[in-house]
């Protein structure tokens, strides 16, 4: 994991829980959002030091939010047109579905929470700039000013006190239940959209897909009727003519 001197202090930003996509990938490059109002852009035009880490970031979130491994809390597409009368390009946001590749997802506009953005850096390992380690001062004498700061965007594992104020609490616990649960939550439900019923998976897929990963019949149909939404599993017999 790359360890850098030159790092701003990101304290201001544990509070908050949500993130664009833009701004996610510049804190894990070490890069302060709020120094940069055309974020990526900016970053790139003065050649910061990191800005292809950054970019990158950028692109490996995309690309997790394609994949169904990141679920955004909003995904924005963008469509780039060009005005004749005025001669310029113009881009315009709408709300679009993960699964759409008929549009880009906008960075700038689409939002992640911060247990997802941890969940993925997790997963995938992702390899985030971090500050080195904070010197104890040994006396009075030694002091420059400026006190030594332990303060990461991501990693806040060296702190149990920071981590259990800031974020959501988690509670561990592992089944063989809740590997299925996950595995069908990855496979069929992270793409769906409440809107849009059409987007849901039967109940032959998702059971069938469970039992040929090794789950038992009941199984597979507990974990499929504890995943599929309500709404969903309204309906019965028609009444009789």
């Amino acid at each position: 994991m790359p360890i850098i001197e030159n790092i701003p202090d990101l304290s201001h930003w544990r509070t908050i829980q949500e993130f664009t996509v833009e701004q996610a990938s510049m804190l894990l490059a070490a890069i302060d959002p709020y120094d940069y109002d055309d974020g990526l852009i900016s970053i790139k035009r003065i050649r910061h030091e990191r800005w292809k880490m950054a970019w990158g970031f950028s692109e490996g979130i995309v690309s997790a939010i394609r994949r169904g491994v990141l679920t955004p809390v909003v995904c924005m597409g963008e469509i780039t047109s060009f005005n004749s009368y005025d001669n310029e390009y113009y881009i315009n946001n709408e709300t679009i579905k993960p699964t759409d590749r008929t549009k880009d997802i906008s960075k700038s506009k689409t939002i992640i929470t911060r247990d997802s953005l941890y969940a993925w850096v997790e997963a995938e390992n992702v390899d985030f700039v971090r500050k080195p380690p904070a010197t104890k001062l040994k006396n009075v004498s030694e002091w420059s000013g400026e006190l030594p700061s332990t303060e990461y965007f991501v990693d806040s594992t060296s702190d149990p006190a920071i981590e259990e104020k800031l974020l959501l609490p988690r509670f561990e616990h592992q089944s063989e239940g809740l590997e299925y649960i996950e595995e069908a939550v990855r496979q069929f439900w992270s793409t769906y959209d409440p809107d849009d019923k059409s987007t849901a998976p039967s109940r032959e897929d998702v059971r069938g897909y469970l039992i040929s990963k090794g789950a038992g019949v009941n199984l597979a149909k507990a974990v499929d009727e504890v995943l599929r939404p309500f709404e969903l599993k309204k309906g019965g017999r028609k009444p009789l003519k």
